[in-house]
């Protein structure tokens, strides 16, 4: 798959950045394909900066495809299947209304698959896409550097690897950890909104009863 891509991106001429681009997009609709590998092709063929820049765009337009489909398409169907309230108390018990959560497991699993499975979950999409598009951008341009200097050095090359691996050993220790965090804080903040409104309605209950009182029996309109 990545032979065939970059041969249609080396014989695109002065049409490669926006076959470049469209490379996201087939990435939003086939996610088996991993976008740091599109920019790191692309940092090989078109240089850092161009693969970069419109890899940005590309990224940017593929979230939204993704998030969107998923929302369109997939939310209605497996709230079908488990049931509004059902779906509703699995989000809130796993903290995926929380950006903060998304974040870090775009951050981690770096796949537009995870994008998909974002979308079904009730967070607003321009939440979702902003967080998608900030967690994963240190990739895409990581990715294009690392993809431009394989070509001028061997030892570029050793170094881009072992950073990589060095990265990858440290995300994989810290994820359980910091996705745990994540959710007990946003389970956290739910209990203290839910608190915060059962004590709003205490305090409506209290006044109304205690206007009856002053009004008493005889005063209340017929």
């Amino acid at each position: 798959m990545l032979e065939t891509l970059s041969s249609q991106l080396q014989q695109a001429g002065a049409w490669a950045p926006i076959l470049y681009i469209s490379f996201f997009l087939l990435a939003a609709l086939v996610p088996a394909i991993p976008t740091p590998l599109i920019s790191a092709l692309g940092g090989s063929l078109l240089g850092f900066v161009p693969a970069m820049l419109y890899g940005m765009v590309g990224l940017g337009l593929g979230a939204l495809l993704a998030l969107n489909l998923s929302r369109r398409l997939g939310r209605p169907v497996v709230i079908r299947i488990f049931g509004s309230k059902t779906w509703e108390d699995w989000e809130m018990l796993l903290g995926v209304r929380s950006p903060l959560l998304w974040g870090a497991i775009f951050f981690t699993i770096n796949t537009d698959l995870v994008v998909m499975a974002a979308g079904l979950s009730g967070l607003a999409l321009w939440k979702l896409w902003l967080t998608a598009f900030i967690a994963r951008l240190p990739w895409i341009v990581a990715a294009a550097w690392f993809g431009d200097l394989v070509l001028i050095s061997d030892e570029y090359l050793l170094l881009g690897l072992l950073i990589g691996l060095a990265a990858l050993v440290i995300i994989n220790a810290t994820r359980a950890r910091l996705q745990q965090l994540l959710i007990r804080r946003q389970l956290k903040h739910d209990d203290t909104a839910n608190s915060s409104q059962t004590q709003q309605h205490a305090t409506v209950e209290a006044d109304s009863r205690k206007r009856a009182a002053r009004l008493g029996p005889d005063n209340h309109p017929p």
